[in-house]
């Protein structure tokens, strides 16, 4: 499904706490409307674990109802920090270090 047009969802700005009702919503829409969605990250300027967590759980539950959710590019800048920060990034590479970094195996 690589290569298969997905619902896009795009973020900017600062994503956090404070709106990240707005932000579930988004993406649940999104995911909702066929097999699954993109999300587009590049325009993230400040964020809170809330949105990583929101991202995760996005995955895991369309994962396990056949659809996929995955990132337009793979995690950089502030975004990247706070996985790190947040310890969502391991070494070696699991599937959820894979998803964020654009590594093959990742869904």
């Amino acid at each position: 499904m690589p290569d298969q047009a997905l619902p896009m969802v795009a973020f900017s700005g600062a994503v956090e706490l404070r709106n990240i009702e707005d932000a579930f919503e988004k993406v649940k829409k999104a995911c909702d409307e066929g097999l699954g969605c993109e999300i587009d990250l590049s325009g993230v300027t400040d964020l809170d674990l809330t949105l990583v967590q929101l991202i995760e759980s996005a995955r895991r539950g369309a994962a396990a109802g056949g659809k996929v959710v995955r990132l337009a590019a793979p995690a950089a800048g502030v975004v990247r920090e706070a996985l790190r920060r947040g310890g969502f990034l391991s070494d070696p590479p699991d599937a959820r270090t894979q998803f964020w970094l654009g590594q093959k195996g990742s869904n």
